[in-house]
This record gives C-alpha cells, sequence and structure tokens, in this order.
C-alpha cells in the first residue's frame, strides 16, 4: 500500500511541476515573440492609446516572471505579480465589448490568470529550485524547554515568553 501511495504522490508532483513548466511556457514565448517582432507589438500598442516605451519593460517582466515559475523560484510572488499584470494588460487591451476576437483573447487570459492563482495557493511544489535552497539551510539548534523537559527548536524556544 505504501508503494502506490508514493506513486500517486510522485505522478502528483510531477503533475505540478509540468503544468508550472507549461503556464511558464506560454509567457516565456508570449515575451520572445515579443522581442523577435517588436513592430507588430507596437502597432497594437498604438491603437490601444499605450505608449511604445513600454513594450520593452513587458517583455522583460513577462519573460523574467515567467522563468521564475518555470524554475519553481519565488513561485508564489511570481505567479501572483503575472496574474495581476495579465488582468490589468489583459483588461486594457482586450476588453472590447462587441468584438468577439478580442474578447476571446481576454477570456484565454482570465483563463491564464486561472492558472497562475492555482499555483499561487499551491506554491512551488517538489520539484523546484527554492526547494535546493532550502536545504542547504543548517538545522535549527534544538534546546530542553523549562518546564517539560522536552526538546524544542531554538526558534520556538525564542519565541516562548521567558519566565522569571
Amino acid at each position: 500500500m505504501k508503494g502506490s501511495a508514493a506513486k500517486r504522490k510522485n505522478m502528483r508532483d510531477l503533475g505540478h511541476a509540468s503544468a508550472r513548466v507549461l503556464i511558464a511556457s506560454y509567457f516565456v514565448a508570449r515575451s520572445i515573440g515579443l522581442i523577435v517582432d517588436p513592430a507588430s507589438m507596437g502597432q497594437f500598442l498604438a491603437v490601444s492609446n499605450v505608449p511604445d516605451y513600454l513594450l520593452w519593460p513587458n517583455a522583460g517582466f513577462e519573460f523574467l516572471a515567467a522563468l521564475a515559475i518555470m524554475l519553481g523560484f519565488q513561485t508564489r510572488m511570481a505567479a501572483a505579480l503575472l496574474a495581476l499584470y495579465l488582468f490589468w494588460s489583459s483588461f486594457i487591451l482586450n476588453y472590447v465589448p462587441g468584438d468577439p476576437i478580442a474578447l476571446g483573447a481576454f477570456w484565454r487570459d482570465l483563463a491564464m490568470i486561472g492558472g497562475l492563482l492555482m499555483l499561487c495557493s499551491h506554491g512551488r511544489g517538489r520539484y523546484a529550485l527554492d526547494n535546493l535552497f532550502e536545504r542547504k539551510k543548517p538545522a535549527a539548534k534544538t534546546a530542553k524547554a523549562p518546564a517539560t523537559g522536552q526538546k524544542v527548536s531554538q526558534s520556538a524556544a525564542q519565541a516562548a515568553p521567558q519566565q522569571g
């Protein structure tokens, strides 16, 4: 029974990592598209009354946030910031009542926001860069609790009120 539970957990962890990479790859592709062909996006921004100088910060932010999500580095923060950014940029650029193509793009972006919020709520998962950083931290020192004689971590001992 333990073997099948471990397999299910491993499959869940792999599924989580795969979803994280797939969601992030969408934004990596979008940002690379902005970098490779800035003229087409510049025309779109001009029609939407958005200044052209926002093109490069837009591409840079999307790429860095997506890369952080893909690697599992500060996943919750990157996903939350990217979701907020995506909502407002999509609302400004794509929310055009009466235009079915623009509204389709808006709803597609809302679906991506849903995926980002799932990442934000569930965190980075097992296979992430942040997990490597956490393993390198030294273990907390233990101290004896004054009343019970049981071992507690140093942080718990410091957080406990001092008794005089």
